[in-house]
């Protein structure tokens, strides 16, 4: 399967699993060695000052929340468009990044839009095209200002984006010849 790297999972209305319900899951990396993602649409009710603010000096007084990434525990990561700061880049202008440098830099910078996540999904090999082919997930093209985005309502607005895209594709360029 090809690289779903930068493209959205959109969980599919079938899948109940309380920690991908009405997900959004940006793809970091994927990759022969399994696949890992973000949930950009779950803002926790902590604030990323109570989560790690004792950790990271920047994040004292940082109101933003701290996003659930998924329901696997790990490192913080932080999703923004900092070029100069960098990181993995899944998406053109969006970088992933778990240096703590960069996170200190990223919270004192709290006018350029960023994510932070306590967590992550993660797919073993060939398990996420096993749970595609069961049709648990949509594929959506992702775009920079939806993995920022704070709209309550992202999930479904991105299935609609997907389901009409479907038919657009598949329009002939001549309607007379439909």
């Amino acid at each position: 399967m090809e690289s779903l790297k930068g493209q959205f999972l959109l969980a599919s209305p079938s899948l109940l699993d309380p920690n991908f319900a009405k997900s959004v899951v940006l793809i970091v990396r994927h990759d022969d060695d399994g696949a890992f993602g973000l949930v950009i649409n779950r803002p926790l009710s902590v604030t990323v000052a109570e989560a790690i603010g004792e950790h990271i000096a920047a994040a004292v007084d940082c109101a933003a929340p701290l996003h659930s990434g998924g329901p696997c525990e790990g490192p913080v990561f932080v999703l923004h468009r900092d070029a100069v700061i960098g990181g993995d880049e899944p998406l053109t202008n969006v970088f992933c990044t778990t240096d703590r440098d960069a996170i200190e830099a990223i919270i004192g910078s709290p006018d350029k839009p960023s994510k932070i996540f306590g967590s992550y999904a993660g797919w073993s090999p060939s398990q996420l095209e096993a749970e595609l082919a069961e049709s648990a997930w949509v594929i959506c093209p992702a775009k920079p200002e939806d993995v920022f985005s704070t709209d309550p309502s992202l999930w479904k607005a991105l299935h609609t984006r997907a389901h009409l895209s479907r038919y657009v594709d598949r329009m002939p360029d001549d309607p007379s010849l439909n």
